[in-house]
């Protein structure tokens, strides 16, 4: 599967960066030697956030400044609201530069990012995934950052308000949103810009293997059972999480094939691998709450037998018995167990319920916080009525 990757605002840019990254790792000679993203794009209002990229090119087609006339360049000060304005008048910029991008036409769908808690990202994904929908027939994805719980903290918290706003409007028009909660992810000994670069490069790995086995050319490495681009359009709707799974093999595993196909070991490692990738999903969800479930199993071929995937299935079926369930291989690695899970059509979210409770709250309190200070400033001013003005 292809995907042309956009990044809206500063979070979103730097996950499409991440993205980047992963391309050039697949399309190497001494990996996969193919290319999973056809593109990748950047879109800002804040100039200075554009020119850091390493893996994203340096051209007006890749790097789209929006907003200068509004902004000068400076950005929109986490004012959603704002962004969406600005979008609402030039979306096609944006559209138009992602649909004569030269490999547009080798793209399966597109994959739109951003941080819902932000301004520009936050309040451009929904137009712009609203223009690509009416103006194309290839899916739409969107991947939507959740806030740190910090940010979430106060009666005036633009992270809760702004990342409420943007999932009711990027569910109305994404074929799925891909949820990626920081709160999950992050690390309380590191350094939050390098969070933030874990948080995201981790995401872009996990569409490595997904991406790569539909695209796989050489025989020895296609799976019987393929996940391609049909398979993943069928798999993710509405709202969705994703996770990857990985298990290190022995170095002396290669050698000990017989004798390690003979024992048990073999479906306890797929087993461990499966639940690193339910634990690593990226959001914490509940697996009955879903309605599809999507597994790709990518390990040295002689692990990947009739018997571990029946028993695979069977165990996802138990764990969400109304999802409609999809697995397949990938026989690429060869000293590791990776396994790429999605689920998705997710008919319950704690997380995002939690988030429109507090939203519907905060405007409730900010209305009541703005007349409050609109009332004391009139006061302010009426102590002074009496005064002469210099002007």
């Amino acid at each position: 599967m292809k995907l042309a990757v956009v990044g809206l605002g500063q979070c979103g840019c730097n996950i499409a960066e991440q993205f980047g990254v992963v391309n050039n790792y697949a399309k190497s000679f001494f990996n996969r030697g193919t290319e999973i993203f056809t593109d990748v794009l950047a879109v800002n209002t804040n100039e200075a956030d554009l020119g850091s990229f390493k893996h994203i090119p340096n051209d007006a087609n890749h790097r789209i400044l929006l907003g200068t006339i509004r902004t000068l360049g400076h950005g929109i000060g986490k004012v959603n609201a704002s962004a969406a304005q600005i979008i609402k008048e030039s979306h096609s910029v944006v559209t138009d530069k992602i649909l004569k991008s030269r490999r547009f036409h080798e793209a399966h769908g597109v994959l739109v990012i951003a941080s819902g808690g932000g301004g520009t990202g936050s309040g451009t994904v929904g137009w712009v995934i609203k223009e690509l929908k009416e103006r194309i027939e290839k899916p739409v994805y969107s991947i939507i950052v959740l806030p740190f719980e910090f940010e979430e903290n106060g009666d005036s918290s633009y992270a809760v308000t702004n990342t409420a706003t943007c999932l009711k409007t990027v569910n109305q028009y994404a074929d799925a949103v891909l949820l990626l909660d920081n709160e999950r992810f992050g690390r309380t000994d590191i350094s939050l810009a390098r969070n933030f670069r874990e948080i995201n490069l981790e995401m872009a790995r996990n569409f490595y293997d997904l991406c790569c086995a539909g695209e796989e050319k050489r025989q020895k490495y296609i799976g019987s059972k393929v996940i391609d681009a049909g398979d993943v359009k069928e798999s993710l709707e509405g709202f969705s999480s994703i996770g990857r799974g990985v298990i290190n093999l022995s170095t002396f595993y290669p050698w000990k094939k017989e004798d390690f196909r003979k024992t048990r070991k073999q479906r306890s490692l797929l087993a461990t691998a499966l639940q690193k990738a339910q634990n690593s999903l990226s959001l914490r969800i509940e697996m009955p709450d879903a309605r599809k479930v999507m597994l790709l199993v990518t390990a040295p071929g002689n692990l990947i037998t009739l018997t571990n995937l029946e028993e695979i299935t069977d165990f996802l079926q138990d764990e969400s018995p109304k999802s409609v369930i999809r697995i397949g291989d990938y026989p690429r690695r060869a000293r590791e167990i990776s396994t790429t899970l999605i689920v998705s059509k997710l008919t319950r979210v704690d997380r995002i319920e939690k988030l429109y409770g507090q939203a519907e709250d905060l405007f409730k309190k900010q209305a009541d916080i703005y007349q409050e200070s609109e009332d004391k400033i009139r006061q302010m001013q009426e102590v002074a009525k009496n005064l002469p003005t210099l002007d």
